[in-house]
């Protein structure tokens, strides 16, 4: 008769893998919001403040608090 050759079954994402990049996801989210995302959205709002645009600046407002939100989160998973 013939031989079986069991193969080894592949493993599914270890808890340590799902944790690492979850936190380089937290870490690049953090850096982007806290150094890019957050300061544009500040001069955007003060020039359309400045320029006469309400809703363009209460839109930048309303970005800045979703950034804000994140941001946090993202610092408080690292």
């Amino acid at each position: 008769m013939g031989q079986v050759i069991a193969f080894p079954k592949r493993k599914r994402h270890s808890h340590e893998r799902l944790s690492a990049t979850l936190n380089v996801v937290c870490v690049v989210a953090y850096l982007l919001g806290f150094f890019i995302v957050g300061p544009t959205l500040l001069v955007f709002g003060f020039a359309f403040a400045f320029g006469a645009q309400p809703v363009g600046a209460l839109v930048c407002v309303g970005a800045l608090l979703v950034d804000w939100a994140v941001t946090k989160a993202a610092y408080t998973r690292l």
